[in-house]
């Protein structure tokens, strides 16, 4: 795929497809996809030859897949790598959504064509992703697809185009986002003719859309075990269809170990000696903390909704969907009642936010250069992207969240003073304010979210102003510049993200961990630990394999390279505070280690949810040594 062209092998296949006989349903319009297939196919003319009589049969595999999903009730269906397929307008029916995830060029060819020839999309949405790096589960769920729903999933003619790591990844991604009753149809290279698979080679290579992979069938089985699918229709019947690489998987039951099984707690926790804990994990620890204890709170008080648990108690249909501190204080903090540019946004925070969630979520419109108003549900993907000098402006709920959030910093400062003394939350703002003096001024004063390579320390353009003096700021604000200003330092000198390394790659080794072991163990989600995986492995540092005793599930070994990047990660810590010792003054570093240490062991005591709060489940047993502050949502433990 080149970066600034459609995709050449999306408009051949569309092209063949015309000549073809299609699966026949009773709802969909088959004109529109017809119509959108003569569009893309003009001046391409199909050869036929044995590969037009293998797309015909791949098309009807997946055509027969799709009918038989929607006819037992699948209400989601997710097309990997889209380019010009038409079955989400030709088995279009009332109440199944469609989500097409494919590169963007690609996909911007595609929505102009549609535009242009009067094709409605109401029940479609588009995901521009790279699959090579993007957190493919995350921009689907952003879109509106439902993880507690059984999906579909296809990957037609994509997977030869794919490094193997690459596709194990995003099989792994779909799978983080459907239930045990999700489906995935895959088509794979398994040409075992060695003069026919060059010349496929050599064309497509010419194409600028190189093949990456050929895989038996029993090769893909694995690959797919590993990434969570087992292959089904076990069949004589399906053996001619499975030599020829069309396989339908079930997604697996995930593993959930018993409570006393789980792995004792670690750094966050009490009972821990902190002595040897870097300067960032031990100010990560308190952030999450108060974060996690004003998170509860705002969900307390205000009325919404959340995936978990529907409808908060009084709360009306309208209600906002429930989100996070860091999304108020780098995004609806800053929202004046007359409105706000993005760019201006972006400046007065001093960081980005993810301004089309909190639209999604209920608590700004957008209003477009061209006087498009976008509120809730009122701004299909599309729709031009959010521009710089788009405006933002809050909603009746964007400003009683506000006026909530507002009141929660004395709240929670005024509960560490009740369990901590009024003495050593003084001396933690004094430490804190001591060290943070001598850092950039513009620093934001909540924790950045987390961008491609989970980086948490890249720097903005300078802000207009360095926000409230520090004597003015409450302790989340103090422990979030310290943690950036930490973060920016180690990234710049180690290369690698600060989130990932203090929490996934720390507990790692050479030996084997299980993979679903990882979450407990770092104190971060499934969907953190997936996301810092696939890094991990992208860079070598990191390898996954079966697990040998027979188990399901994977585990996860560090590679050479990956245990230097390791220790790498604790000799960058320390060099990074004895330079902060030099800059900021011996005795204030010293101080402020003193103070977070001081306070480790009653950090636990604060994080107790409200019965009714979505937390009330099980307290987070870990606190992770960084916040990994993700996309959706804003949580510190990437929730």
């Amino acid at each position: 795929m080149k970066n600034d062209t459609a995709s050449h092998t999306a408009r051949s296949v569309a092209a063949h497809r015309l000549e073809y006989e299609r699966v026949q349903a009773p709802y969909g319009d088959p004109d529109a996809d017809g119509k959108l297939a003569r569009d893309v196919a003009d001046g391409v003319t199909p050869d036929h030859d044995r590969m037009h009589e293998y797309l015909r049969a791949r098309t009807a595999f997946f055509d027969r897949v799709v009918v038989s999903a929607i006819d037992r009730g699948v209400r989601q269906v997710v097309v990997g790598a889209a380019g010009y397929d038409g079955r989400a307008l030709r088995y279009a029916k009332d109440g199944v959504r469609w989500f097409e995830v494919d590169h963007p060029a690609t996909q911007t060819d595609k929505l102009e064509r549609l535009r242009r020839l009067g094709i409605g999309t109401g029940h479609l949405r588009f995901v521009p992703a790279d699959f090579t790096t993007d957190p493919v589960a995350h921009l689907l769920t952003d879109a509106g697809l439902d993880a507690r729903e059984a999906s579909l999933f296809l990957l037609e003619g994509v997977a030869v185009y794919l490094d193997l790591d690459v596709l194990e990844r995003v099989l792994e991604q779909f799978r983080l986002v459907t239930t045990k009753t999700g489906v995935l149809a895959i088509s794979v290279s398994t040409s075992a003719d060695g003069a026919g698979r060059q010349r496929f080679r050599e064309r497509v290579a010419e194409l600028g859309e190189p093949a990456r992979s050929f895989l038996s069938a029993d090769d893909a089985g694995g690959l797919l075990a590993r990434a969570g699918w087992r292959v089904t229709d076990p069949e004589p019947r399906t053996a001619r269809r499975r030599a020829a690489g069309l396989l339908v998987a079930q997604a697996e039951r995930p593993q959930i170990r018993p409570r006393e099984d789980r792995p004792a707690p670690s750094s966050g926790t009490t009972g821990i000696d902190r002595s040897d804990l870097p300067l960032s994990a031990l100010a990560a620890h308190a952030l999450i903390a108060c974060t996690i204890e004003f998170d509860n709170e705002f969900e307390h008080r205000m009325p919404h909704l959340s995936t978990d648990h529907g409808r908060a108690p009084g709360a009306p249909r309208d209600a906002p969907w429930l989100t996070s501190l860091v999304m108020w204080e780098s995004g609806v903090r800053h929202v004046p009642d007359e409105g706000i540019t993005v760019a201006e946004l972006k400046r007065k925070a001093r960081c980005g936010t993810n301004v089309d969630g909190l639209r999604r979520w209920g608590y700004v419109t957008l209003t477009s250069p061209a006087g498009e108003v976008a509120g809730r549900a009122g701004w299909a993907s599309t729709l031009p992207k959010i521009k710089p000098d788009t405006v933002v402006r809050r909603t009746d709920w964007g400003r009683v969240a506000d006026r909530t959030w507002r009141d929660l910093d004395d709240v929670v400062e005024a509960r560490w003073r009740d369990r901590l003394s009024a003495e050593r939350v003084r001396e933690l703002r004094d430490a804190l304010a001591a060290v943070v003096t001598s850092l950039d001024q513009g620093l934001p004063d909540c924790m950045r979210i987390l961008g491609y390579g989970l980086l948490a320390g890249v720097t903005s353009p300078p802000p207009d102003s360095p926000g409230a003096p520090l004597r003015d700021l409450p302790l989340r604000a103090l422990l979030s510049r310290l943690l950036t200003a930490f973060a920016a330092e180690f990234e710049d000198e180690s290369g690698l993200s600060l989130p990932m390394s203090a929490t996934v790659l720390r507990v790692l080794s050479a030996d084997l961990v299980r993979r679903r072991d990882i979450p407990a163990l770092s104190g971060v989600s499934k969907e953190a630990v997936a996301m810092a995986l696939g890094l991990l492995r992208s860079s070598g540092l990191a390898a996954e394999e079966p697990a040998p005793d027979g188990a399901r599930g994977k585990i996860v070994r560090l590679t050479p390279a990956g245990t230097a990047a390791q220790a790498r990660y604790a000799s960058v810590t320390a060099a990074i505070e004895e330079r902060w010792r030099a800059r900021c003054g011996g005795d204030a570093v010293a101080a402020l280690r003193r103070s977070l240490e001081g306070i480790g062991g009653n950090l636990g005591e604060g994080l107790a949810p409200y019965p009714e709060g979505w937390r009330a489940r099980e307290s987070p047993r870990i606190l992770p040594d960084y916040p990994m502050v993700l996309h959706r949502g804003g949580y510190p433990d990437g929730a």
